[in-house]
């Protein structure tokens, strides 16, 4: 598993995103989540699925008092599989900031927070869409030491 923690300074908004993750992970994102206070009803849900072991997968949780997010991208079929969970997760964590925030969804501001973003996880982004020799290798260092 690989954790990135990004600040987003536009709305005040922290994320803390895991990358690869396994069952082997669940507890220590159960206490993220429970650290945000996220209802129990949902921590058993994301509990249950992650014990599934599915590929493509992932799930965001947002609190929006504390504007604090968690957002899990599981293990990935491919790079493309990667993008489109990354994405996916990422579109429910903007929805969450903007709902939040009472910005319009269709405007400038929604699409510069994505923006911001996406700049501050492309290193992750490049690592997993790539699927060349060094960046599998990366991966692998990361993962150990993340351990």
């Amino acid at each position: 598993m690989i954790i990135r923690d990004i600040y987003i300074s536009r709305c005040d908004w922290f994320i803390r995103i895991y990358y690869a993750v396994t069952d082997y992970h669940i507890e220590r994102i159960v206490r993220d989540l429970q650290r945000i206070r996220c209802p129990y009803p949902i921590v058993q849900r994301v509990r249950q699925k992650m014990a599934e072991r599915n590929l493509d997968t992932g799930f965001t949780y947002s609190n929006a008092e504390r504007r604090d997010t968690v957002m899990v991208v599981g293990l990935h079929s491919s790079p493309a599989e990667f993008l489109n969970s990354l994405e996916h997760e990422l579109r429910h964590a903007v929805d969450d900031i903007s709902k939040t925030m009472g910005i319009d969804r269709e405007g400038e501001t929604v699409a510069y927070i994505t923006g911001d973003i996406n700049a501050l996880i492309a290193e992750d982004v490049q690592l997993f869409v790539c699927d060349c020799e060094n960046h599998r290798k990366q991966i692998a260092r990361r993962l150990v030491e993340e351990e």
